[in-house]
């Protein structure tokens, strides 16, 4: 029983590890790219039309929410 039981603790402890090697793997993977995977995918331009609006982004788990208000300089 003490042989299974520390048998179990060992395989469960190399798991762990190869599993905690291949998550870092991936993370330095990633920071060679770039940009991250979930970057922002709208094109950047110049604002050319002078409009007197301005975007409020506001960023949640997974969403990001863009609102046109109208900028207190125009007014």
């Amino acid at each position: 029983m003490t042989t299974w039981f520390h048998s179990l603790i060992l395989a469960t402890s190399a798991v762990a590890t190869i599993a905690v090697g291949v998550a870092g793997a991936g993370v330095l993977n990633d920071m060679r790219a770039p940009a991250a995977k979930k970057a922002d995918r709208l094109a950047v331009m110049a604002d050319l039309g002078g409009s007197p609006e301005i975007t409020i982004e506001q960023r949640g788990e997974g969403v990001s929410i863009l609102t046109r208000v109208p900028s207190p300089a125009a007014n």
